[in-house]
This record gives structure tokens, C-alpha cells and sequence, in this order.
């Protein structure tokens, strides 16, 4: 490869500019052609610092969306597990939730125990320990994430596990049962968010 320097460089070392014009003219073009290839260098430095911190939000998103899927869906079927995180991509998607999938993740904030996910706030480890449940909790983010797995929710924003008698439940249309938990849908003409 070639530097866009080089020819006038080449031609400066190659012989002696004969008048003083002539080696201004030789310095002012190099001079340019060093500030665009500056420019290039900058633009390009820019767009890989852009796709990096791309890549770190999309890295970031995928396992917070893979920490929900494992503890709130570990050793539920497969189907289950894409339910949980759809509802995570739903409300990602809904303007009544937090902008991405780890700002609704983390929603309620981890000392409220207001959390919309329980294991958020439960004040125990976050890290997985069952490699196997995490290698599919990560697959099962990434199909969801990239979209790569139907939504077989119909679009819930709420779930509660079938063990518990959620006091918001009534405020939400039920809609389907997979694997132990319920997934709710807004009631038809109700845009409010709940819990």
C-alpha cells in the first residue's frame, strides 16, 4: 500500500525544486495531501470507535438479556426461556420502558426491591454458576436478540411465575401459560405501565 505522501516526497528527494516557487508549491501540495490523508486516518479511527462501542453495548445487551433468561427461566423448556426474554425485548421496545435490554433488565435499581426482575434485587450472587443452563440462557439471548426466535408471548410485557399470586395481575389481560409462568398483555384500550 501506498501512502498518499509518497509521490510528492519521492519527487522532492528525487531532485532539487528550482526556483523558490516551485518549493513552496511542492511543500503546500504535501502539506494537503498529508492533512486529507490526517482527515482519512481521523474518519477512520472515528467509525472503529463507533463499531467498537457498538459492539460493547450489543455484548452487554445480549448477556443481560442471558442473566434474565437464567435465573428467572433456568430449567424451563426451551420455548419458556425465549418467552422470558421476549418479554425483555418487548418492554425494550415499548416507550413506557427503560431504553435497552439492560436498562429494563435493572429496572427498580438493585437496593429498592423494586425490581421488575426478582433476582436483580435478591441480594444474591449474579454470577451463574451452572455452566450448561448459562451456555443456553446465552444462545437463547442471542436467537431473541437478533431476532432469530418467534415471540410466542403475542407480545407480553408481564409474567409472573405460576407459584405466585401477583397483585397486579388483575389490572393486565392473562394470555398464555408456558412452562411455570403466566405472560399478561395491556387490557384492550389500557396503555399505563404496572408492574
Amino acid at each position: 500500500m501506498r501512502l498518499p505522501i509518497l509521490p510528492g516526497l519521492m519527487l522532492l528527494l528525487r531532485r532539487s525544486p528550482e526556483t523558490e516557487f516551485e518549493r513552496v508549491m511542492l511543500r503546500q501540495k504535501l502539506w494537503g495531501m498529508r492533512y486529507r490523508f490526517a482527515l482519512g486516518a481521523a474518519a477512520f479511527a472515528a467509525v472503529l470507535v463507533a463499531a467498537g462501542a457498538i459492539k460493547i453495548r450489543v455484548d452487554q445487551s445480549l448477556e443481560c438479556l442471558a442473566l434474565n433468561v437464567y435465573f428467572e427461566a433456568r430449567g424451563e423448556p426451551h420455548v419458556g426461556q425465549v418467552a422470558v426474554a421476549q418479554v425483555v425485548m418487548n418492554r425494550a421496545a415499548d416507550p413506557r420502558f427503560p431504553d435497552g435490554v439492560c436498562a429494563v433488565v435493572r429496572q427498580g435499581g438493585k437496593r429498592t426491591r423494586n425490581c421488575q426482575f426478582s433476582w436483580w434485587c435478591d441480594r444474591l450472587s449474579d454470577k451463574p454458576v451452572h455452566m450448561a443452563d448459562w451456555d443456553a440462557a446465552q444462545e437463547v439471548a442471542r436467537d431473541v436478540y437478533w431476532g432469530f426466535a418467534d415471540d410466542p408471548t403475542a407480545g407480553a410485557l408481564w409474567y409472573h411465575a405460576t407459584r405466585v399470586r401477583a397483585y397486579w395481575r388483575g389490572q393486565y389481560a392473562k394470555g398464555p401459560r408456558i412452562g411455570r409462568h403466566i405472560f399478561y398483555h395491556d387490557k384492550p384500550g389500557r396503555s399505563e405501565s404496572g408492574a
